[in-house]
């Protein structure tokens, strides 16, 4: 087997002038294929007894949320959550949905999990292989591989593992195109996986300048020159390439949903939450910090202290490739640290702070292992064979570790951690060395597995039982569904039994797909006919009162619920129903509300977009919404006193003939709504009653479309009435 140059010699190569012929060798080896083959083994460590660590846990609703692109993508796109960012991560959703498209559920989930552990693992040791030597780099890669924060990134449908993977892709495409520059398709193919990594998550998009810093970096160090025109080449067949990836996107996503600039939603999202950003978390809990920052704290530490080191010892390729690793870790930390600073919630977000887990392995994994390329294959091999042994045994029950969740207990295990592997790091070029650095991940990876399944109260992964039971639940749904939308309604206070309902509401967007979660509370909102009702409930009789507490709601709304099926269902030894029914029109028979105060001509409403068009009938006034969501189609002024002290709502009765309407009143200052209620295609016409705040210091009352895709929506106004109500 290979091994690395020893510094001394590369100092002396230094001398001679003979970086460009010997410094990309190091740790290059033409028998790494049982290495590559036991780095596609090294899963089973975690999954030969557990296999938790491949399901999306129940209570998080974003990994959900793609779990639906996956299953129907052009439905989701087109139709239900037109717009909607999260389908706009193409590089991940769309080999989600082709693995979903030929696999049943479960065999397309393994699928899938295991393509990006082993796509990220594998990428780990091509880069490392060739920085550190082929030995070291097998047990970083062990590892790094059995971490439970990286299973926590790449065994959920959170774009977060793809982005590792993708990440990782790239510079191991890179550091081979580094050795011998310039190989075009190695620099290509660099391209294709860093528009992975844009294109899964706009964060990590931001991101690849680091890459292109590693990437140059390489170059430098090992062939000393940086020429203008190399880099620009090298340049010009990574961004070639980015850009076959994007046109290739906005083709397939022009086929799906109709636009072309596919990412349009991503970018649209990222410039709202940089201006405001609503949803902060800290990086502190009480007595301790978040426990998704250690190991970026470890591999910043273990930075500091190589620096520390090496500072006044030779500028030798292993110190120049160590400071490169630790500059390409370090940036990105603070870049985040910088956002975490301005009240964004980077570094206070798991996922988020799962990008910076290879680039921190990368650095621990390069600077531990020197002394297991220069000892006995027997000795390797007993030191390979006893960490498999440990972490093994270490994930055979992970939720074995509650007694170390407390902050005391947390805190006390992450400081044996850190000083064994401080010592490691001391002793790094002996045998002693290597096993603290073993014992020490060991014990890290001891605090992790307590901190990924029990840091929210809950596992960061479902069973297979409950992700099979979801995905049941999910083709009854889509059974009786016909690409109409859906809508959940449960009770979260019916205990752990919700949760599988809630996973299951989740992959069709949560919230967005809701009645509400305190079944049978909460069904004052209209339905569009044609919406499938999903009710789950343990309570007696649940179909009956989901039944009438809808048909109660919905009659001022001219719709009525009608059942559908009711199905039994377990959640472990806890039953609890399943109740479809179908949205169907129906005549509203309620007279208007109150005492007519005033009514407006249609006369006085007037267009609220240049090309929406108003056709006006002696009876009535017919019109025709312009493309886009939210776009204004009419406005009037309802002329109230603002001393006026009477209640009062605003009655105006319609018919949609095509698309959806959104029927709402704008404040005084008109930058917002304070009254709004959607309308659908409906047999006969209908009274929409928006209430008015006493006293009605309010705007103008506004007729928009409220579809989601690029067609415009058609309706008929008859009337429009301010009537005072008890």
């Amino acid at each position: 087997m290979s091994r690395s140059l020893s510094d001394s010699q590369e100092a002396a190569g230094s001398k001679s002038g003979e970086f460009a012929t010997r410094l990309p060798q190091p740790g290059i080896s033409d028998r790494a294929l049982p290495y590559a083959v036991a780095v596609c083994l090294l899963p089973l460590l975690v999954l030969w007894h557990r296999r938790d660590a491949l399901f999306s846990p129940l209570w998080y609703t974003d990994p959900w949320f793609y779990l639906g692109y996956f299953k129907d993508l052009a439905n989701y796109k087109r139709e239900l959550f037109f717009g909607s960012y999260y389908g706009s991560r193409m590089a991940w959703v769309l080999p989600g949905f082709l693995l979903h498209s030929v696999f049943p559920p479960v065999v397309a989930n393994v699928v899938l999990r295991l393509a990006v552990q082993l796509t990220a693992t594998l990428s780990f040791f091509a880069v490392l292989r060739r920085l550190a030597g082929i030995r070291s780099a097998f047990l970083a890669t062990m590892v790094f591989s059995v971490n439970p924060w990286l299973w926590g990134a790449t065994g959920w449908d959170y774009p977060d593992g793809a982005g590792i993977a993708y990440t990782l892709l790239a510079m191991a495409f890179l550091t081979r195109a580094a050795a011998q520059p310039i190989r075009q398709w190695s620099l290509m193919a660099a391209g294709f996986a860093m528009a992975g990594m844009a294109y899964s998550h706009i964060f990590l998009g931001t991101l690849t300048p680091v890459i292109f810093l590693y990437y140059f970096g390489l170059l430098w160090i090992w062939h000393r020159t940086l020429e203008l025109k190399p880099m620009l080449i090298s340049c010009l067949w990574i961004g070639s390439a980015f850009a076959f990836a994007t046109l290739g996107l906005c083709g397939i996503n022009y086929l799906l949903d109709g636009t072309f600039w596919f990412y349009a939603p991503s970018v649209n999202r990222a410039f709202f939450m940089a201006k405001d950003f609503r949803f902060f978390s800290s990086i502190w809990r009480p007595h301790e910090l978040v426990p998704w920052l250690w190991p970026a704290v470890f591999g910043a530490g273990t930075a500091v202290l190589l620096l520390l080191l090496r500072w006044r010892k030779p500028t030798t390729t292993p110190h120049l490739l160590g400071l490169l690793l630790s500059a390409v870790l370090l940036l990105p930390f603070a870049y985040m640290g910088y956002w975490q600073m301005r009240g964004d919630t980077i570094l206070g977000y798991h996922p988020y702070v799962s990008y910076l887990l290879p680039l921190t392995f990368l650095v621990m994994g390069s600077s531990y292992w020197p002394a297991v390329e220069t000892m006995s294959r027997r000795t390797y091999l007993l030191i390979c064979c006893g960490a498999a042994l440990m972490f093994g045994a270490l994930w055979y029950y992970p939720n074995g570790y509650q007694a170390l969740h407390s902050a005391a207990a947390s805190q006390e295990t992450i400081a044996i951690s850190a000083c064994l592997l401080a010592a490691a790091l001391l002793l790094r070029k002996r045998v002693a060395g290597t096993l603290l650095g073993v014992a020490g991940f060991g014990v890290f990876s001891t605090a992790a597995l307590a901190q990924t399944y029990l840091a929210v109260g809950a596992p960061l992964h479902a069973t297979w039982d409950q992700y099979v039971r979801v995905m049941q639940a999910r083709q009854r749904v889509e059974a009786r569904r016909a690409g109409a939308p859906v809508l959940f309604w449960f009770d979260k206070q019916e205990g752990p039994s919700y949760l599988e309902p809630f996973a299951l509401n989740s992959s069709y967007m949560a919230e967005f797909s809701r009645i509400s979660e305190n079944f049978p509370q909460g069904c004052s909102q209209p339905v569009e006919p044609g919406t499938l009702v999903v009710v789950t409930s343990k309570k007696d009789h649940s179909s009956q009162l989901a039944e009438t507490a809808l048909t109660n709601c919905w009659r001022p709304f001219g719709v009525h619920p009608r059942l559908e099926s009711i199905e039994p269902v377990r959640y472990g030894g806890e039953p609890y129903t399943m109740t479809m029914l179908k949205v169907e029109p129906t005549i509203s028979t309620l007279p208007p509300p109150g005492d007519l105060l005033k009514s407006i001509p249609l006369e006085n409403v007037h267009q609220g977009a240049p090309k929406a068009v108003l056709r006006r009938t002696p009876k009535d006034l017919e019109i025709d919404t312009i493309p886009g969501l939210g776009s204004f189609a009419g406005r009037v002024s309802l002329g109230l006193d603002p001393t006026l002290r009477e209640k009062l709502v605003v009655l105006v009765r319609l018919r949609v003939l095509r698309g959806k309407i959104a029927l709402s009143i704008l404040n005084e200052q008109s930058n917002d709504f304070v009254a709004s209620q959607l309308v659908w295609p409906l047999p006969e016409p209908i009274d929409v009653v928006l209430p008015i705040a006493s006293p009605p210091r309010i705007g103008d009352l506004i007729i928009r479309n409220a579809r989601a895709n690029r067609d415009n929506s058609t309706l008929i106004v008859e009337k429009i009435e301010i009537r005072k109500v008890p």
